[in-house]
């Protein structure tokens, strides 16, 4: 089974076997079980993303007009969800309605690095989850007074703000995405150094699930 796409020209795709054959005994073993996750990760949502913003650019400079952003945002929440399952080590999201939104909620403004920075309150978390990542997930639109843009000239690093009538939230993708990409980043500098303690097992748990192990 195919794991990723590998950066090594040697190796085309990181598959399980390569996953099965690491001992985690030394720090060559934990390099590469890093370097298998950055891959599925770059392959499956930050590449894809990086194409599509920059076709979305392109589109920009002849016609004045943005594409991507929805979609761009729907691989988004993908992406947080993802995380967030890596970092309490689980297989899979809890199941429920109230429970996944626990899950998912506190893992923006709680269990984040860069996210929480932002998601610096509880309603702030919840908005996003049930207007912006259920609504894209499950109904194939923003919920409520959420609407996605490309970014707020007067605040040209601000990644969403709250609509004015408290409902739903503004989302500016292209400063949302660069927070996502931070949150990823951090994560894997983490991994690296093995700090804090139990990053590593938690990864390792996630992953040893996806592999079947």
């Amino acid at each position: 089974m195919w794991i990723a796409p590998s950066r090594h020209p040697k190796i085309r795709y990181w598959t399980v076997e390569h996953w099965k054959i690491l001992t985690f005994t030394t720090e060559n073993d934990w390099k590469t079980a890093i370097e298998i996750f950055e891959d599925r990760i770059n392959y499956r949502y930050l590449e894809a993303i990086y194409t599509l913003q920059e076709n979305d650019n392109n589109y920009y400079d002849q016609n004045s007009q943005r594409r991507f952003g929805f979609s761009m945002m729907a691989l988004d929440c993908l992406l947080i969800e993802t995380l967030a399952q890596f970092y309490a080590g689980i297989p899979e999201s809890p199941k429920g309605r109230g429970k996944n939104r626990e899950f998912y909620s506190s893992f923006l403004c709680q269990a984040s690095f860069a996210l929480k920075k932002d998601f610096d309150t509880l309603d702030k978390a919840n908005l996003f989850y049930d207007t912006i990542r259920c609504g894209i997930l499950h109904q194939a639109e923003t919920k409520k007074s959420s609407t996605i843009w490309f970014y707020e000239s007067s605040k040209p690093n601000l990644p969403f703000e709250p609509t004015p009538d408290g409902k739903g939230l503004k989302i500016y993708w292209s400063n949302f995405h660069q927070l996502v990409k931070d949150e990823f980043t951090t994560y894997c500098k983490c991994l690296k150094d093995d700090n804090p303690i139990g990053y590593r097992t938690s990864f390792k748990s996630k992953m040893d699930s996806i592999c079947q192990v």
